[in-house]
């Protein structure tokens, strides 16, 4: 599926936590927001699901993980164009300045210390898949005319 493109249905959140408890706790907000939610335990389990299923709205990514750690992962989502331009929260408890200057420059669209604000973490959901979609708006837009012009020279 081409995130550029697929406007169907709910937004959806991929959270990637291994903590059961949090995970839990981030899909029961979320989808009282309308959120629909999936979840992977680790980064590894992340990226084998982002490598051919739906690719979701946003990803609320933990750093501190077993195997592949939230690091790695964003470092991964970054650099293979499938998964380049889904937004990224980064929630953890590292949350020293030199830890947040990291996420920026690894390309996090939004930083969350833990422990956070349940309506920190919706704010800053609801603000990346707004944005998603207005871009993807846009896109199709775009393509239409394009399309559209092509079709009007041809003819």
């Amino acid at each position: 599926m081409d995130h550029t493109d697929d406007l169907s249905g709910e937004p959806t959140v991929l959270v990637v936590d291994d903590a059961p408890d949090i995970r839990l706790l981030i899909r029961e907000v979320l989808r009282h927001s309308g959120f629909a939610v999936t979840e992977a335990e680790d980064g590894g389990d992340a990226l084998a699901r982002l490598a051919t299923g739906a690719l979701p709205t946003v990803i609320v990514l933990d750093v501190q993980m077993p195997g592949v750690d939230g690091w790695a992962t964003l470092e991964a989502l970054r650099a293979h164009p499938r998964t380049a331009g889904v937004p990224v929260v980064l929630c953890t408890v590292r949350s020293h300045p030199a830890d947040q200057l990291r996420a920026w420059e690894l390309g996090c669209d939004a930083f969350l210390g833990k422990p956070f604000s349940i309506d920190d973490l919706i704010r800053q959901v609801q603000e990346l898949a707004r944005a998603d979609i207005d871009a993807r708006l846009v896109n199709r837009a775009r393509h239409l005319a394009l399309a559209r012009s092509e079709a009007a020279a041809v003819s």
